[in-house]
């Protein structure tokens, strides 16, 4: 059966950073919460079962919390800024333990749904200078972040024959 691998980079870190720091004390939900996450994957899955393919996720990339944190509040005033981390319970680890969160929902459904899962994030914690795999925004890959995980990808597809999908 041919494979086709499923990569949706994001996790669940898109907030309305502005309403967060206008009310820091209110409820505020990502973009995409967990249950829509796993429901996105699980429908993208079903969706390549139904074409005759067999799925194979894609951890998510590492990401620089400090750096995210610096890039979803700038153009913010301090007090804003104070908000958004008040928000984060003081400590801006909490943003790496979100999208850790996410990530650790791919193994859970790739375990779940019986589907391969290439894990990028270890190569990538592995690496000596893993900053350096990231743009200054902290979440997007850089060139050598693009160039570790085509090289995974690569392995793995010459290996099993991958499609990407």
């Amino acid at each position: 059966m041919d494979k086709t691998i499923i990569i949706q980079p994001e996790s669940g870190l898109q907030y309305d950073w502005k309403a967060i720091a206008a009310n820091p004390s209110g409820h505020h939900e990502p973009q995409m919460d967990l249950v829509a996450y796993k429901a996105l994957y699980t429908n993208k899955i079903a969706q390549a079962r139904a074409r005759g393919l067999e799925p194979v996720l894609v951890s998510l990339p590492i990401m620089d919390e400090d750096r995210y944190f610096a890039s979803v509040t700038r153009g913010m005033s301090m007090q804003e800024r104070k908000n958004v981390l008040y928000w984060l319970g003081g400590k801006t680890e909490r943003l790496r333990n979100l999208h850790a969160l996410y990530n650790l929902s791919l193994f859970r459904l790739a375990s779940t749904q019986c589907v391969h899962l290439i894990d990028i994030t270890s190569p990538m914690l592995e690496s000596a200078h893993y900053e350096q795999l990231l743009e200054q925004d902290g979440v997007t890959l850089s060139r050598e972040g693009q160039a570790l995980v085509e090289n995974v990808l690569s392995t793995f597809s010459s290996r099993f024959g991958l499609l990407a999908g």
